[in-house]
């Protein structure tokens, strides 16, 4: 079979993937009531900023089925009804005072830029990326995969003119590598982030005056150094992590190198979900309700799990 980067491969296995499933069905995120709650507070801080502007747009890329969207709008106060609130993923919904905007983001969108605010929950970490490993030699080399997942050497970063047959700019590659994850040993692998690093500048653009945010699980290049030398490329199947296949059969993802994301978009404040979402205190005889959003906040913010998610935040002024 025809090998390809993993950048290639993913694209063609996510499209096939998502025309066929649905992500309820594979997997869960952090979303719920405490992450919808914070990020309603920041859409109405936004809003205050601005003036509270005849004209405000809620746009959310990789909403999946909206559901995160649709907490964030019941929660938005006033905005709830004067804001125009979009939706962009790559099949169609259908949820009440919602458009659904169906492309392949990053991608135009004939309606920005706008004022108000862009997000995207989880959706970084699915922008394909290639994969980098060092060799026996100490040549930092494509991975390239075939649809079985059968991994092969490519060519290596120093090798321009075959890399650019492989669509990879390897001087933009060395360069982001030397950076942000240097691998040192043979056998060691990274995720190359220039593509969430274009994603997110993408988003920058889409803002005329508000803010963008997206939160994701992601690593920073203390993190990568010490504990990653193998990547975090993964697939889920069924609620299930499986061996990455770009088959179609699995929803790959891999982590979100985010101080990189933060460096392309100059302001860009990194922070933790653990800091951005609050602990509610019980009362002395709480309620069944009181005791659930408690122990969500718990999970939400334990520093070894969910507490770990990252959130990208940038402020777009005139």
């Amino acid at each position: 079979m025809n090998a390809e980067t993993w950048s290639q491969a993913w694209r063609h296995a996510a499209r096939e993937f998502w025309a066929a499933e649905e992500p309820s069905s594979h997997f869960t995120t952090s979303s719920g009531p405490l992450v919808a709650d914070r990020i309603a507070e920041i859409v109405r801080d936004v809003d205050a900023r601005l003036g509270h502007p005849s004209e405000f747009t809620v746009v959310d890329i990789g909403c999946g089925d909206g559901g995160l969207l649709a907490d964030v709008r019941e929660r938005s106060g006033d905005l709830t009804e004067r804001a125009r609130w979009v939706g962009v993923d790559m099949r169609p919904f259908r949820r009440a005072g919602i458009e659904s905007v169906v492309t392949e983001a990053p991608a135009p969108l004939a309606f920005t830029p706008i004022r108000g605010v862009v997000m995207a929950h989880e959706w970084l970490d699915e922008i394909p990326c290639d994969v980098i490993e060092r060799d026996y030699h100490g040549a930092d080399r494509l991975v390239l995969v075939d649809r079985r997942g059968v991994e092969s050497f490519g060519p290596s970063l120093d090798d321009d003119d075959a890399c650019t047959g492989y669509g990879v700019d390897a001087a933009e590659a060395r360069a982001w590598l030397a950076r942000w994850w240097p691998l040192r040993e043979p056998g060691d692998r990274a995720e190359l982030g220039t593509s969430r690093d274009q994603a997110w500048q993408w988003m920058s653009r889409l803002v005329d005056d508000g803010a963008i945010l997206a939160t994701d699980y992601g690593h920073v290049r203390v993190e990568r150094e010490s504990t990653l030398r193998h990547g975090t490329l993964a697939a889920y199947q069924r609620g299930r992590l499986v061996t990455p296949v770009p088959d179609g059969s699995a929803n790959l993802t891999a982590h979100v190198a985010l101080d990189s994301c933060a460096d392309a978009v100059p302001g860009t404040v990194l922070s933790a979900q653990r800091d951005e979402v609050a602990a509610p205190l019980l009362t002395e005889e709480p309620s069944v309700v009181e005791v659930e959003r408690h122990f969500a906040a718990l999970r939400l913010r334990d520093p070894g799990r969910l507490g770990g998610v990252g959130w990208l935040r940038w402020d777009a002024r005139r």
